[in-house]
């Protein structure tokens, strides 16, 4: 492999922002290449990844401010190196999707490399402070997409956006400080290298169990605002709807991971250590975010907004799995991040081609476009039949992983509800397609016709991925399952925490 692998991922994208800005129109083969490169890395980096190792791979660390205990450490395992290479494939394609965008295409485009800098580094980092830094960087390419390209409330959304996701992010700074004031090296200085915090919460003459659970307590704020999970996910829905395409895609399929990283690799070690009522509250939040927002997502009008509310629902099958606590259901979460971070480019992929072609999205004033859209319309039923989790694709697969392993130890109850969720999102996507796709073509729209091709070659891309990923899933899950087994090594079982 490469020295110095990840660095150079998260360097070249960062060149090619740099240059994209100044390059013009000839910005969006700049980005291309500066997209492929990291691609090309991270292929690599998967053939020679060990999947039965529990050790971090591809390690880089060097000391950066060493009076204050800084490093730039950078290593990935099976909890982050899937995310990373989603991140590489998601970027690629959304670039392409984007060919034709003329709007400052040269700011365009360097704002999707910035935002794929972010995303690596959150993936990657094993310093706290150098993770934090990683963290607030993506809010600046996401705030501008926004505020730039989007729709008619646009302002709003993006300061709700930054509003919502900086403060829960101040939150954990706090949290992340007070690992790093409370804990010293045996020398007497002080670090904030995230493996040997997370160890350290696990001595409660370090980490008295009271101060634990603030510190657990503001970690846990910024992520669940990140994913987001209820009932702090009212940003997304507008931060979705007033976005554009490119923006929706890298906002559902990369910055929502976010969260769900932090789960698997800072909140569940610490869970033996905190207040056991903190697994019974995670427990509610994602049952109710899984009914709540397939509910929504039943009622909406704009289909934009239906995929946004669905993603509320199926990153609560993320924090379902992580809270479940056993290694299918923290497996299953896994994947359900890595196959929903696929599957939700196509869905909002095809939300935004809806609008360009026939100028609106709301699913009233749709119908028949299969029609006069035929190649579109077999992809984008083919999106929504793996959002709903139909089998032979990466959807189900992550869904029943996850329901297996949360059945052996939650409530039946609670399985039970989640099940009845599962319904609903069967319902509002065959309603929402039906309405869009199906039935007798409007007269107004008999002159429409299928996007351009490079639009139907990234959407075309993302279902091979999901029929790949659901038929042999375990070219993830294998890795996955590795780091699940060593990330429940110090969590002790539900029943034996009192919580059943």
């Amino acid at each position: 492999m490469i020295s110095n692998a990840l660095s150079l991922m998260i360097l070249l994208p960062l060149l090619g922002a740099i240059v994209s800005f100044f390059v013009g129109t000839k910005a969006k083969f700049v980005a291309l290449i500066a997209s492929l490169a990291p691609l090309v890395l991270s292929l690599q980096m998967y053939m020679e990844f060990d999947k039965s190792s529990t050790m971090m791979q591809f390690v880089e660390s060097y000391n950066w401010v060493p009076s204050i205990g800084v490093k730039y450490t950078l290593g990935v395992d099976g909890i982050g190196f899937p995310l990373v290479l989603l991140s590489t494939i998601v970027t690629v394609l959304v670039i392409i999707y984007s060919w034709g965008e003329t709007k400052k295409p040269n700011q365009y485009f360097a704002l999707l490399l910035l935002n794929e800098v972010g995303v690596l580094g959150v993936f990657t980092a094993l310093d706290f402070f150098l993770f934090y830094i990683f963290w607030e960087i993506v809010l600046i390419p996401m705030f501008f997409l926004i505020g730039s390209w989007g729709g008619p409330r646009k302002d709003y959304a993006a300061i709700k956006f930054f509003i919502y996701t900086h403060v829960a992010s101040l939150v954990m700074l706090l949290a992340i400080f007070a690992l790093y004031f409370t804990y010293q090296l045996p020398d007497g200085s002080r670090t904030f290298d995230m493996l040997t915090l997370l160890k350290a919460t696990q001595n409660p003459e370090i980490f008295p169990p009271a101060l634990l659970n603030i510190i657990f307590a503001g970690l846990l704020l910024g992520f669940l605002v990140k994913m987001p999970a209820f009932p702090f996910h009212t940003w997304l829905p507008d931060a979705h709807v007033e976005a554009p395409t490119a923006g929706s895609v890298v906002l559902a399929a990369l910055l929502l991971k976010m969260g769900g990283y932090g789960l698997f690799r800072i909140i569940v070690p610490m869970l033996p250590s905190v207040d056991k009522i903190f697994v019974t509250i995670i427990a509610i939040i994602a049952v109710l975010s899984i009914v709540y927002g397939a509910f929504l997502a039943l009622a909406q009008k704009d289909i934009k907004k239906l995929v946004a509310y669905s993603s509320v629902s199926h990153m609560g099958f993320v924090t379902l799995g992580a809270v479940a606590l056993v290694p299918l259901s923290i497996q299953g979460a896994m994947f359900q991040q890595f196959s929903h971070g696929i599957i939700t480019c196509v869905l909002f992929m095809s939300a935004g081609t809806i609008q360009h072609v026939v100028g609106t999205r709301i699913i009233a004033d749709l119908g028949g476009l299969a029609d006069r859209m035929p190649k579109f319309a077999v992809i984008m039923m083919a999106g929504f039949m793996a959002s709903l989790g139909l089998p032979g694709m990466s959807g189900f697969v992550a869904e029943f992983m996850t329901l297996t392993g949360a059945y052996a130890t939650l409530p039946v109850y609670v399985m039970i509800v989640v099940f009845l969720s599962i319904v609903i999102t069967a319902a509002y996507h065959l309603w929402a397609m039906q309405k869009a796709m199906f039935g007798p073509i409007l007269r107004k729209y008999m002159d429409v016709h299928d996007p351009h091709a490079y639009e139907l070659f990234s959407m075309s891309m993302i279902i091979l991925l999901t029929l790949l990923f659901g038929l042999q899933p375990g070219l993830m899950t294998d890795m996955m399952g590795t780091a699940a087994n060593q990330l429940l090594q110090p969590v002790v079982t539900l029943s034996e925490m009192g919580v059943i």
